[in-house]
């Protein structure tokens, strides 16, 4: 075992570095997935909701509330599709292959409906430690980011996913609380720059262009938040299990063989 491994101390520069690096070399094969699941399931959703400035009417304006929740449901669930398969595709790719957008997308598919209940479980229990003060659910949150790969690695009996998670980010989550706080920053800081870019073109089109908003720049975000969001909850499940069980990449990843 490594001296990483013996120390079970996870080093924040590593992951990141693993993140970009998995990224970088299966950027095409990351962004048809990306666009598909997530960017293009968001454009159509914004592309519906129309301008909010052009309601004139209550029933109208209902009615868009409503498809705004329900083209939500629809945006969540193509993520929790697009998280599975890039774990995948992570995985793969740490074991030294190349994945596919068909084989990925397969995956993701398969394994769907046991996320989607862990996802729900994991919200629902979220949300009670947010009324419990706050600290409960970000305890929450922190000791479960990792119950999704495994269950996708691993297939663990459901609600064992759990349990899973909170043993091997056990002696870390401060580590990984740490970055959850630079994850939300860069969000933060595209967003800020996609919102400054929104605001000049109202400047120099006397009125703003809401098309590029909506259909475009919004589902950008999207796009890059969830890919980032996905290969780096892989690449942490892979560096946790490094460091507590002294498994590498290549060992995970004979569950698709």
């Amino acid at each position: 075992m490594s001296d990483l491994a013996a120390s079970g101390k996870l080093e924040i520069g590593r992951v990141i570095k693993e993140i970009f690096d998995v990224i970088g070399r299966n950027l095409p094969t990351f962004l048809i997935l990306a666009v598909l699941l997530t960017g293009v399931p968001t454009a159509i959703v914004y592309a519906l909701q129309g301008d909010p400035g052009q309601v004139t009417s209550p029933t109208l304006f209902g009615a868009r509330i409503w498809g705004a929740v329900g083209g939500g449901l629809v945006a969540a669930i193509f993520a929790l599709i697009l998280q599975c398969a890039i774990i995948y595709a992570t995985v793969s790719d740490l074991n030294g292959r190349r994945p596919s957008v068909a084989d990925s997308l397969s995956v993701g598919l398969r394994v769907f409906l046991p996320v989607l209940l862990i996802g729900i479980l994991f919200v629902l229990a979220y949300l009670c430690g947010v009324v419990l003060l706050i600290v409960p659910g970000i305890m929450i949150a922190v000791a479960w980011c990792v119950a999704v790969p495994a269950y996708v690695i691993e297939r663990p009996p459901l609600t064992q996913s759990f349990a899973r998670s909170a043993a091997l980010t056990r002696g870390n989550r401060w580590r990984i609380f740490g970055l959850f706080c630079l994850y939300i920053l860069a969000f933060f800081v595209i967003a800020l720059i996609v919102g400054l870019i929104a605001s000049l073109t109202k400047i120099f089109t006397v009125g703003g262009l809401p098309f590029l908003t909506r259909v475009i720049l919004s589902p950008l975000i999207n796009v890059g938040s969830g890919l980032l969001g996905a290969v780096g909850a892989a690449v942490l499940y892979v560096e946790l299990r490094r460091l507590k069980d002294g498994v590498g990449p290549e060992g995970l990843a004979a569950i698709f063989d």
